[in-house]
């Protein structure tokens, strides 16, 4: 043989291997019906044609351009599929030399397609050839014996004792919302003492059984407390629908499938129903009282310095800890919160770790190593603090200092992140030096930006609908730290509640009205090397403008008053703050408060906290709620000059005011607990 034509078939026999069958692609064309016959029947056909072939199971079908009339002088394909067009049930391409015979014993009465096409599934219609068909009558027998059962009021199940392979269906179909696998016979969505007819079909054979499902359920379940909420367990039967009884209004959530009860408020009893065919059983439980964390992985709590805080890693490789607060925060809302980071003490340790929030669950654990136990969470935002640089010297996704960055893709080393990275520290020094440093988190839900402060320093901003296209439409989501090591490593913990330490010992900071002028006190139980008060004043929380400069007395062991006054034809309202500052130009900066706009009548005078009780002064006679930023109301008084609320058994977070007038006039004011 020459050697191009050896090369040429060659190649044709090498390609042939690659193709197994030929599906629809749209460009078929319908070309009949065909009824085959013990006899050989021959039809005119083209490449593209499909022929609608009703098959009878057990029967065997042959379709072939090789004899007993068929022929073609072009290479052909011969596809037996069923009706949804790429399901292959038989195929041929080269039986005699180029030309196919393809032959299928039918597993099931009902209707298959026969596709004709030229080598390499060519549908084009300029090739014609003849077609011969047959078929032989035959029978396939199989063993088709099965049993059903019930499992609850609306499931039941199947259990195969014969030949396995085949398919379940109802027989005949129920007229509810009932449904079964077919692989399986599994029933599920069932009506309460209904009785339902499976078939099951194996090798042509068919047995039907029936099942009539109880007519009452076993509506029994447990409930136990979770951080920020409860857990149900099932012990009746499975597949009712779980609710609250009543429903609450503190913004609480339950799974009506599991039952699982989130974001539910600390000390708040919730009384679940459970109900499945008609029976329907009640339980209650109390959310706990205490702060609390879910913690995965080698999350475990530690006490640092007397805090309460949280280890995520300790200097060992290969560490994987996450920790979610037991309550959920809404993004639909402004928000603050801060954590204290302890990084490690090991310059040449790694990885980091995150702030992240997600919507998946308080068991949420990504990946170790340079992902920080972030990456992997599904529609997650996470702010990583990188202590190791992963990819010097692409720097994509990392930096040479220790640095922060935005990750939104679940995926903290393959891509440039969504923000960032910028270095820690603005002296681009390192983060796991030994020291603790405090991170904030603000979140502006109006402007859509999420801020991000490292030690007191603005470093970082991001802003998009990250409801929408981060968390997939969930506002209310879980939040709180990850951490990981890998082949480098390094002790790694946060403290969610430390306790921040003024220059001076600050015991009271208020305002009240004298006419139009504000009059602005503050006390010190204690001084030490202060310096100066400044009073700023901000609109939206972020840029601080300086109002006035006090002098401090510098050292005092006694309380000491201090007062200035502001006056203003600011129509807007301004919230202040004081700036204490020491000898050496550390500072701390109070809680804010908010301006009385002293040119007008107000229902408010002023609110301020001393220790655990907040003061409510007013001008005239008010009712006055307490209530956190889900708006439950917490508590209630009415007076006509001063209210006091205890908020020592609050969980730390922003809370709110709200005065009303007796001619409807309302007045907010909001207050941070710590």
């Amino acid at each position: 043989m020459p050697l191009v034509k050896l090369l040429a078939s060659f190649a044709t026999l090498f390609i042939s291997t690659a193709v197994f069958a030929c599906p629809f692609d749209g460009n078929e064309t319908n070309a009949g019906t065909l009824t085959p016959t013990t006899g050989y029947q021959t039809v005119s056909t083209s490449n593209g044609d499909y022929w609608v072939i009703n098959v009878n199971c057990g029967d065997t079908y042959n379709f072939n351009f090789c004899n007993n009339g068929g022929t073609a002088s072009w290479d052909t394909q011969l596809t037996i599929l069923q009706t949804n067009g790429t399901t292959e049930l038989a195929y041929n391409d080269d039986n005699c030399s180029l030309q196919s015979d393809v032959s299928w014993q039918a597993t099931f009465t009902g209707t298959v397609y026969v596709l004709v096409t030229e080598y390499f599934c060519n549908l084009d219609g300029t090739f014609n050839g003849t077609m011969a068909y047959n078929v032989t009558t035959g029978t396939l027998s199989g063993n088709a014996s099965f049993n059903l059962s019930a499992v609850n009021c609306v499931s039941a199940s199947a259990s195969i004792t014969g030949d396995t392979g085949g398919t379940f269906s109802f027989n005949p179909a129920p007229l509810d919302a009932a449904t079964i696998d077919p692989n399986t016979g599994a029933i599920s969505n069932g009506t309460a003492g209904a009785t339902y007819n499976v078939d099951y079909t194996v090798n042509c054979t068919a047995t039907n059984e029936s099942v009539t499902l109880p007519n009452s359920g076993n509506a029994s379940f447990t409930l136990a407390e979770v951080c920020g909420g409860a857990n149900a367990t099932i012990t009746g039967d499975a597949g009712g629908t779980f609710a609250f009884n009543p429903a609450p209004g503190d913004g609480a959530q339950v799974n009506a499938s599991t039952g699982a009860i989130t974001n539910g408020t600390a000390g708040t009893t919730y009384t679940l129903d459970y109900t499945i065919c008609g029976s329907t059983t009640s339980q209650s439980v109390t959310v706990l009282t205490d702060d609390c964390w879910t913690l995965n992985g080698n999350a475990t709590n530690i006490t640092v310095g007397g805090d309460d805080c949280i280890q995520l890693t300790s200097a060992v490789n290969n560490q994987l800890g996450c920790a979610w607060s037991g309550s959920q925060i809404d993004f639909a809302t402004d928000f603050s919160l801060t954590l204290d980071y302890y990084f490690g003490n090991n310059i040449n340790g790694a990885d980091g770790n995150t702030f992240t929030f997600q919507p998946s669950a308080s068991t949420a654990c990504g990946t170790a190593g340079g992902q920080l136990g972030a990456g992997g969470l599904t529609n997650a935002l996470a702010i990583e603090f990188d202590t190791y640089d992963n990819d010097n010297p692409a720097h994509i996704y990392d930096m040479t200092c220790d640095h922060i960055a935005i990750e939104i893709d679940g995926d903290h080393q393959n891509a440039a992140p969504a923000a960032g990275p910028v270095c820690a520290k603005t002296s681009m020094g390192n983060i796991d030096d030994g020291g603790t440093y405090e991170v904030t988190i603000d979140w502006d839900a109006s402007a859509l930006t999420l801020y991000v402060y490292f030690d007191g320093v603005f470093r970082l901003s991001y802003t998009n609908d990250i409801v929408a296209n981060v968390f997939g439409g969930q506002s209310l989501v879980y939040w709180g730290a990850t951490s990981a090591t890998g082949g480098l490593n390094n002790q790694q913990y946060f403290c969610p509640s430390s306790v921040v330490i003024l220059p001076v010992g600050l015991t009271s900071f208020t305002s009240d009205c004298n006419g139009k002028d504000e009059f602005f006190t503050w006390t010190t139980s204690t001084e030490q090397n202060a310096s100066h008060f400044i009073l700023e004043y901000t609109y939206d929380g972020y840029i601080f403008y300086p109002e006035t400069v006090v002098q401090a007395v510098g050292n005092s062991t006694t309380e000491l008053a201090y007062q200035t006054r502001v006056s203003t034809s600011d129509p807007n309202t301004r919230y202040y703050r004081l700036k204490a500052v020491d000898m050496n130009g550390s500072f701390e900066n109070s809680d804010l408060i908010s301006s009385k706009l002293c040119m007008n009548v107000s229902l408010l005078q002023s609110v301020y906290q001393e220790g655990s009780t907040v003061f409510v002064k007013t001008n005239q006679p008010v009712t006055v709620q307490l209530m956190n930023t889900m708006g439950q109301i917490l508590q209630t008084a009415v007076s006509e000059d001063l209210i006091q609320f205890e908020t020592g058994q609050l969980a730390a977070g922003m809370y709110q005011i709200l005065v009303s007038g007796e001619d409807g006039s309302k007045e907010v004011e909001s207050i941070m607990v710590q």
